[in-house]
């Protein structure tokens, strides 16, 4: 039931908004009575706070499996960085992670579960800098420039639904990958 309901806000994070999302949807999306939400989770907050961690967990998942995809190609700083476009920053996850950020900016309530969720993020990109990539050039720390990339990345998938061939997008990746060639995959 608990599971029911964080899908049915994901879902509802989808197609109505932060701002159209109310407990009347999400239990229809569920398919639960109206009070079912309560016996699970205190406010309407809290239920966006779980779906708001369901969401990192996701993205931690495909962050991880992108790094395992791109190890071992001709240019595995390409291979993570389009994975992580295709598969996070412009896939559903990315589209919810961006609703709750937007969203967070007007309701004092989500700022922190938002503010908290980020900092899940940044940390696990840092590890995984630290990690994974080294970088070649101390004026670049490997975690600042994946933290620049991810912040690309995500401003990029805000002008996505505009319209602009998503061939346009990649060549403006690529070229921000060449731009900060300093950073490889570690062999280690």
């Amino acid at each position: 039931m608990r599971q029911r309901l964080i899908d049915a806000t994901l879902d509802c994070l989808i197609t109505e908004g932060y701002t159209g999302l109310t407990i009347a949807k999400i239990t229809d999306k569920a398919g639960v009575s109206r009070g079912a939400p309560l016996h699970h989770f205190a406010t309407k907050s809290t239920l966006v706070e779980a779906a708001g961690r369901e969401i990192v967990t996701r993205i931690l998942k495909k962050m991880m499996a992108a790094h395992r995809s791109s190890v071992g190609t001709a240019d595995p700083v390409e291979a993570f960085g389009m994975a992580l476009w295709n598969d996070i920053f412009t896939a559903e996850e990315g589209l919810l992670l961006w609703e709750l950020t937007y969203a967070s900016r007007r309701e004092p309530e989500l700022a922190p579960v938002t503010r908290d969720l980020w900092q899940r993020m940044y940390r696990f990109t840092s590890r995984s800098a630290l990690r994974y990539v080294r970088s070649q050039n101390p004026d670049f720390p490997a975690d600042r420039v994946l933290f620049l990339t991810q912040w690309l990345m995500r401003g990029m998938a805000q002008d996505v639904h505009l319209g602009a061939p998503p061939e346009l997008f990649q060549s403006y990746l690529r070229m921000w990958q060449k731009m900060v060639g300093t950073v490889t995959e570690n062999s280690a």
